[in-house]
């Protein structure tokens, strides 16, 4: 567990990485069944969000953090609102 002080809110965060990875790996598959759901290719999704195919692999994989920029470019290329890609029954919010 890492653990860092957040000068914003004047206390410590905890970051768990086994947390965080189960978090990543949930929105991963989360990421691939709207894919799919749309019949759309990691290249063609890929090509719409101008996302290298290795980079939205790997997020799908569950082994990549990514930015609020390309939640909102995947968001683009899947023709869905952002809230769509986080509206999901999560495991970790439990």
């Amino acid at each position: 567990m890492t653990t860092f002080f957040c000068k914003k809110f004047g206390d410590f965060i905890h970051m768990n990485d086994k947390k965080d990875k189960k978090m990543l790996k949930e929105f991963g598959q989360h990421l691939r069944e709207l894919r799919l759901s749309l019949n759309i290719s990691q290249n063609d999704l890929a090509t719409r969000c101008n996302i290298h195919k290795d980079k939205i692999s790997k997020i799908e994989n569950g082994h990549k953090n990514f930015t609020f920029t390309t939640l909102m470019e995947l968001a683009k290329g899947l023709g869905k609102h952002p809230k769509n890609l986080l509206d999901n029954d999560f495991e970790f919010l439990k």
